[in-house]
Parts: structure tokens; sequence; C-alpha cells
């Protein structure tokens, strides 16, 4: 009951830094920024590992390491970390070029952007969470 109620607690503090960093990078998605459009994405981009980075250490009480994400892999399979590297960098580049293009309405391109970079956050933290949960759990039963 213990271990239920500790995974609990973590579960729900890494949502919270999920939602966190979602609010944040959804506000900065909606600001219009006409010739800083790169560097915002990769700004939000360092965000999202970042929170990325965090969750691990809410979970494994450390920092992430070379040989801690090759483990992670070898569980999960390199194949679904490959294709969400390339699927994240596609959505970046998609928002950057639909801020532009909405760019002449304002009111539609803040709302429109900031739900685009919120979501694709979120959807990257709870993949993530799911990763970490998985080590997590491995990690208990070996050590059983």
């Amino acid at each position: 009951m213990a271990e239920t109620a500790d995974l609990q607690a973590l579960r729900y503090e890494a949502l919270l830094k999920i939602t966190r960093t979602m609010g944040g990078v959804a506000l900065s998605g909606a600001v219009p920024t006409p010739t800083l459009e790169l560097a915002k994405q990769l700004g939000i981009s360092i965000t999202d590992a970042w929170m990325c980075f965090d969750i691990y250490r809410t979970y494994f009480g450390k920092d992430l390491k070379k040989q801690d994400l090759t483990r992670m892999l070898q569980t999960t399979g390199v194949i679904f970390l490959g294709g969400g590297i390339a699927g994240y960098v596609g959505i970046r580049l998609a928002q950057a070029l639909l801020h532009d293009l909405l760019e002449q309405i304002p009111i539609a391109n803040a709302i429109i952007t900031g739900l685009a970079f919120g979501s694709s956050t979120l959807l990257v933290g709870l993949a993530w969470l799911a990763l970490v949960e998985q080590s997590y759990f491995a990690k208990a039963t070996d050590e059983s």
C-alpha cells in the first residue's frame, strides 16, 4: 500500500511539472515574435528537455546520465524514441510555419499557436512520463 501511495505522489509531482511547463510554453507560443520564431522554438525545445530531465529526477532522485538513458532505451525500444524525436522536430517546424502564416490574424494566431505549443509539450511530457514509469517499474522489479 505504501508503494502505491509513493507512486501516486511521484506521478502527481510529475504531472504538476508537465502542467506548469505546458502553461508556460502555451503562453510563450502565443506571444508574437515576427523575426525570432526559430529562437523561440529553440527555447521551447530546451524547456521541454528540461521538463523531461526534471521528471526523471523526481522518480529516481538523481540526474539522468547517458547510461541511465541507454538502459531506458533498451527496455522501451530505440525505434519509439527515434520516431518520437523525428515527430517532435517536425511538429516544432510545422508550428513555426503555422505561426508565420497566421501572423496576419493576431487573435487567431495567438490562440491557435498557444494551443498547438502547449498541447505538444503536454504530449511530450506524458510520453516521457510513461517511459520513466516503465523504467521505474523495471528497476523496482530488478531490485526485488
